[in-house]
């Protein structure tokens, strides 16, 4: 292959500079500089993905919202709740839930996983009325609904719970049920970079540094093997100058996911015009 200074170039985070935030947010150093022609391309390829991150990390998808009433004269009472972060099960999760919900509230609460449905019951013993809040709702509430919240990340585990809308409303011997729980976390990986390709693609939310969607196909403990499989998946690099290169391996919300000390490989290759 000829007309282009480089072929390929082999990336694993355990050579990231030093500045570096971390293995999935991290700047690779190229040891000369690298002008690319015009009309040059590239894809990513051998994408190597350790399943390393838990069904709930800490200050990505840590609080569930809900709000109650402790009579019907009474005003609503909006607590967050704090999970927290590790890898769980669906019985795991409903024990977590149980505590922390009786521990934020003066209420009996009581969570519990149907394993045939793989859902979560929730139910009080003395509440006149309760529900969830999905994500839609926390984005038109005003700030004093939850103060600390931040307005464009609630940080909030409804992707966990496949809350996405409004909850029937539970009250005492009314319980509500959860979506069919994801406990995966992310079923889909988004590797972006702002120094390598020419913003020629439109992501979810429409950012355009995405550089390759990577889908979750594998469990905890082993590793996401992502090749090219077809030739369509070029992207436009010409007239790039490549010294260091910037990565970010994120979720559909846009989140850092995290590998937790593990480390991220992959090739990039080019082709000339």
């Amino acid at each position: 292959m000829t007309g282009i200074p480089v072929r390929k170039i082999y990336i694993d985070s355990r050579y990231k500079t030093t500045d570096s935030a971390s293995d999935t947010d991290f700047r690779f150093q190229l040891n000369k500089n690298t002008f690319m022609p015009v009309g040059s391309e590239f894809c990513i390829d051998e994408v190597n993905i350790p399943y390393a991150w838990n069904t709930i990390e800490l200050y990505s998808n840590d609080t569930m919202y809900m709000v109650w009433y402790a009579t019907d004269q009474s005003a609503p009472t909006y607590t967050a709740i704090t999970i927290t972060p590790k890898r769980y099960t669906g019985t795991d999760l409903a024990e977590e839930l149980t505590t922390k919900m009786n521990l934020a509230t003066p209420i009996v609460w009581s969570v519990g996983y149907n394993a045939t449905a793989n859902t979560l019951t929730f139910s009080s013993v003395a509440v006149a009325l309760f529900r969830l809040i999905s994500d839609f709702e926390l984005g038109k509430a005003p700030s004093t609904t939850f103060p600390s919240m931040n307005p464009y990340d609630f940080k909030s585990c409804n992707d966990i719970l496949q809350i996405f809308s409004n909850t029937a409303s539970g009250r005492t011997g009314v319980p509500i049920t959860s979506g069919f729980l994801n406990l995966l976390n992310y079923q889909d990986l988004y590797l972006s970079s702002a120094t390598l390709g020419n913003f020629d693609v439109m992501g979810v939310r429409g950012e355009s540094s995405v550089i390759r969607k990577i889908c979750v196909d594998s469990s905890w403990g082993f590793s996401i093997v992502d090749k090219l499989s077809q030739s369509m998946d070029w992207m436009s690099c010409s007239k790039i100058a490549l010294s260091t290169i910037d990565f970010q391996l994120r979720d559909v919300r846009g989140n850092i996911v995290p590998l937790h000390g593990a480390h991220l490989s992959f090739t990039i290759r080019f082709r000339p015009g």
